[in-house]
């Protein structure tokens, strides 16, 4: 077969099928759902699934949802190209993506999405993420995901963040990222930061918009769908009830000019 790379959405109507070639799944958008070898597991942003050659497997979507599928032949004339899959496909299973693979995996998916015919670009795609997957597992143990004396990676945290700011984020998914139960998590995070995960994404965010209306003219509206507000006004209420000052009057003392449409707001 020639290897494919593409974006598709699941139906929420089960299916269940195997295949003559590998597959790579990685989450983009919204949640779907995937049972290998017995195992059943939701396949969200961050996450995915190895799906070797003829490995049954069923799959469904759950509501709005976006994954990019990378199908890679299990035959390959490229003998380096060969160990590399046969590595990497020595078992079905599920996989975290660190940051660092997610921010790859958002460039090359806009890629795939903006050339869905360029034979040449999809093979590049698949190569990459095949190459960095590979060696995201191999060399990402998790000690890695542990801070000094043991403890949780903050700056992991922050990459992450950083990464999906503009949305929604759970407890679960930031669970998901360092291999723990929601609750493990939980507990965790707020005996070593002194705050539960929710405040401190939320102090994340004021921070980045903070940082933004001191170095950026964009309206106060978009940075308020940029870094995950349902609203201006939510964004206005929540900085000044943090900083004290409303977002405009931040942006005049740091020398950032307003947009007419906001002076008013001041």
């Amino acid at each position: 077969m020639n290897r494919s790379t593409q974006l598709i959405s699941l139906p929420s109507s089960a299916d269940q099928h195997d295949h003559h070639f590998h597959q790579l799944v990685f989450g983009l958008e919204g949640e779907t759902a995937f049972e290998l070898v017995g195992h059943s597991k939701e396949v969200s942003i961050g996450h995915g699934c190895l799906v070797p050659c003829s490995t049954e497997h069923v799959f469904s979507g759950l509501g709005d949802n976006r994954i990019l599928v990378v199908n890679l032949p299990a035959l390959s004339d490229d003998r380096q190209q060969q160990e590399r899959v046969d590595q990497l496909f020595d078992s079905a299973r599920y996989f975290n993506c660190p940051p660092q693979l997610q921010l790859l995996l958002r460039t090359l998916s806009r890629e795939v999405e903006s050339s869905p015919d360029d034979t040449l670009l999809l093979e590049a795609c698949s190569n990459t993420l095949l190459c960095s997957l590979q060696r995201q597992l191999e060399h990402m143990p998790l000690r890695q995901m542990r801070g000094p004396a043991g403890r949780l990676n903050l700056e992991l945290l922050d990459d992450y963040l950083k990464l999906h700011i503009e949305r929604r984020i759970s407890v679960t998914e930031l669970a998901g990222l360092f291999c723990l139960s929601s609750s493990q998590f939980f507990a965790r995070f707020r005996t070593e930061t002194g705050r539960t995960p929710q405040e401190y994404v939320h102090e994340y965010r004021l921070q980045a918009v903070r940082r933004a209306l001191e170095m950026t003219p964009a309206p106060i509206a978009q940075l308020a769908g940029r870094f995950g507000f349902c609203s201006q006004s939510a964004l206005t209420r929540a900085f000044s009830q943090r900083f004290q000052i409303s977002p405009a009057r931040h942006r005049r003392q740091h020398g950032q000019e307003l947009p007419e449409d906001l002076t008013k707001q001041a």
